[in-house]
């Protein structure tokens, strides 16, 4: 272990350094933290920062404390003074502070020790806590202390009424005194009690008893990176960006969108459960003379996880993020876009013949393995464009016919297992909206002056086009009437890799909506409660279905006629209202949001219908798909209009 030792005083300097090396470890010193700095810029590694809070000649070990969290984000921090701290909280965050009373090179030693023992080590004996395990303060038993610091002591209680488990800070009373201190943790009360957001533990009471002041907040499900840690277990790849994801969530929504201060995170301030979904405390606090450097808090955030990661992919996803040096808004666009990658290559590695057939239950979509996927993109524009380059090729102007519109009467209907529900008249879209349909469409916001009046009002700032990826590539090989897979393309064929916030906005731009589910069962089963939109009975071949997929392209499409995407309404997959493709071709985005089965705490929009690489059950027509996020494209979705006025 490498530590940087920065202690203005020659003669404690030295026996601290000595006392500290005779324990095996390294130690640099400097008696300033300009001469330390100097040496930092250079340094290939520092495990712990050793430094004085305030120097003597009025110089803070703060900024050298961010210097070295920006360059080595893992490297842990002590603060040693001899100085009265007060005023000084948000600077010193969670890092432990060592008062010099003075303090031997002995307690120093014990110190470190408790900073970088392994797991199952035992600790150096602590201050008693202010509330023993059994104490009550309001509602609340404690069970145990977590931690201390500069200003609190944090334990685990149960809220007896509703037998609740939670974590309650307590303002320490020596502080109570102190007006400063008591007004500063009531408005850093007042902060958490502000943010809401489903990954951030929120503040349940803040509350006064026999004078002494605490507030209460969630403890987040699973265990705490620091437990994760303790535990010697490693994240894999997969567990990482989830984690990450989660947290870049929580922090571009405070941080970011609402430019709330923090301290520092920690790896207890970070939880993970069992299915990788990641939660913060809330570490949200009144704002600070100097704003945080997001990217340096980017860096600190993956340093954390370090020790959690082994070799492999996951060492490797964390050393790519790292390199990119991103703020928190883009840690989210990046994480976004590995985890749209990763669930390809999931799919990709599912066996073939894979499908969802969970009923009307709720349970997420399970699409069919398409092992071409993860590489659509790029095959097409190499196996149908390879002609065009270099030859001067021009996107063809989109010829788009217009979409014919079915009206649904006002009327009773049967819908998921036997319920009856009664519906307004609407229109829906004969058939899904098509390729030539939707770059009509993109071509209108090129030449509109407003082309943001189309955007959904909770759209993402981030989101700044309504270009699917690949589109170019994409559109050029279906105008040009190429061949895929063995199959030809074309602009008749539905869109798909388009997000919820582009068909929502394609929707507003040609003046009508995206169908409810409710709307989009009842035009594909009718009233009566059809198992399929053409009725009750199976026919192979009817719709666009999985039943014949090939991931070579060589046998695909022996039942139905394709192995991927049909033109639309090219099959016998019509319901009794005339409306084409709803068992079959491409999933359909509605206008529903439901709460994702898999995570409680997440709404997301509600897909409906089967899709070409989905086999065929008799559940296609009721089961409910959930979408990851409203930003969540893929090959085998699509959508289609609906509208209140009769066409």
């Amino acid at each position: 272990m490498l530590i940087l030792l920065v202690d203005s005083n020659e003669t404690t300097r030295n026996e601290r350094a000595a006392a500290l090396q005779h324990q095996g470890w390294k130690v640099v010193d400097a008696d300033d933290p300009a001469t330390a700095l100097i040496w930092v810029a250079d340094a290939a590694e520092i495990d712990l920062l050793i430094t004085e809070a305030i120097f003597p000649s009025g110089k803070m070990g703060f900024e050298l404390r961010e210097a070295v969290a920006t360059k080595f984000p893992i490297a842990q921090v002590l603060f040693t003074t001899r100085y009265d701290l007060a005023g000084f909280e948000a600077n010193i965050g969670d890092a432990p502070v060592l008062k010099d009373k003075p303090f031997t090179p002995d307690r120093l030693v014990a110190r470190v020790m408790d900073l970088t023992q392994p797991a199952g080590a035992t600790p150096t004996v602590e201050a008693p806590a202010l509330l023993p395990p059994g104490s009550v303060l309001g509602n609340n038993e404690i069970i145990e202390r977590l931690y201390t610091e500069m200003d609190s002591e944090t334990y685990r209680a149960v809220q007896r009424a509703v037998s609740r488990q939670v974590a309650l800070v307590l303002l320490k009373p020596e502080l109570l005194a102190r007006e400063d201190a008591v007004r500063a943790f009531k408005e850093r009360e007042r902060i958490k009690a502000s943010v809401s957001h489903h990954r951030i533990a929120p503040l349940y009471e803040a509350g006064t008893e026999n004078g002494w002041l605490f507030y209460t907040r969630e403890i987040p499900p699973g265990r705490s990176l620091e437990e994760i840690r303790a535990a010697g277990e490693k994240l894999t790849e997969r567990a990482l960006a989830e984690s990450l994801h989660g947290i870049a969530e929580a922090m571009h929504h405070a941080a970011a969108e609402r430019g709330l201060h923090h301290r520092a995170l920690s790896t207890r301030d970070i939880y993970i459960d069992s299915e990788s979904q990641a939660s913060v405390v809330n570490v949200f606090r009144p704002p600070a003379d100097k704003p945080r450097d997001q990217h340096a808090d980017v860096r600190a955030l993956l340093g954390l996880f370090k020790p959690v990661i082994g070799a492999g992919k996951a060492r490797g996803l964390l050393q790519s993020i790292a390199a990119e040096d991103l703020d928190w808004a883009g840690l989210l666009e990046h994480i976004n876009t590995v985890r749209d990658e990763m669930r390809e290559r999931s799919v990709i590695r599912k066996a073939e013949g894979v499908h969802d057939d969970d009923g009307a239950g709720g349970k997420r979509a399970r699409s069919t393995a398409l092992l071409w996927l993860a590489g659509a993109v790029v095959l097409m524009l190499a196996a149908m464009l390879g002609g065009f380059a270099g030859k001067g090729y021009e996107e063809p102007a989109p010829v788009s016919r217009p979409a014919e519109m079915v009206w649904i009467p006002k009327g009773e209907f049967v819908y998921q297992n036997g319920e009856r529900k009664q519906l307004e008249g609407f229109a829906i879209s004969k058939n899904e909206v098509t390729i030539a349909q939707y770059a009509a469409f993109l071509q209108a916001l090129k030449q509109s002056p407003d082309a943001k009046q189309y955007d959904h009002y909770e759209q993402p700032p981030e989101k700044k086009s309504h270009v699917p990826e690949g589109w170019d590539a994409y559109y050029a090989a279906a105008a040009s009437g190429a061949s895929f897979n063995g199959q030809p393309l074309s602009t008749s064929c539905p869109v798909t890799r388009v997000d919820w916030w582009d068909v929502v906005a394609y929707c507003k731009w040609k003046g009508e909506r995206l169908p409810t589910e409710e709307e989009w069962e009842r035009a594909a089963r009718g009233e009566i409660g059809n198992l399929f939109p053409w009725g009750s009975e199976a026919k192979p071949g009817a719709a666009n279905l999985g039943d014949d997929y090939d991931r070579t392209g060589v046998k695909g499409g022996a039942i139905d006629g394709y192995n991927l995407w049909s033109p639309v309404g090219n099959l016998d997959d019509v319901s009794n209202l005339g409306v084409a493709d709803l068992a079959g071709n491409v999933q359909e985005w509605t206008a529903t949001w439901d709460t994702h089965p898999d995570y409680p705490d997440l709404r997301v929009p509600v897909m409906r219908g089967g899709h070409f690489g989905m086999k065929s059950s008799t559940q296609l027509l009721t089961s409910r798909y959930f979408a990851e996020s409203p930003d969540e494209p893929a090959f085998t979705r699509g959508f289609r209009t609906a509208s209140d006025q009769k066409p």
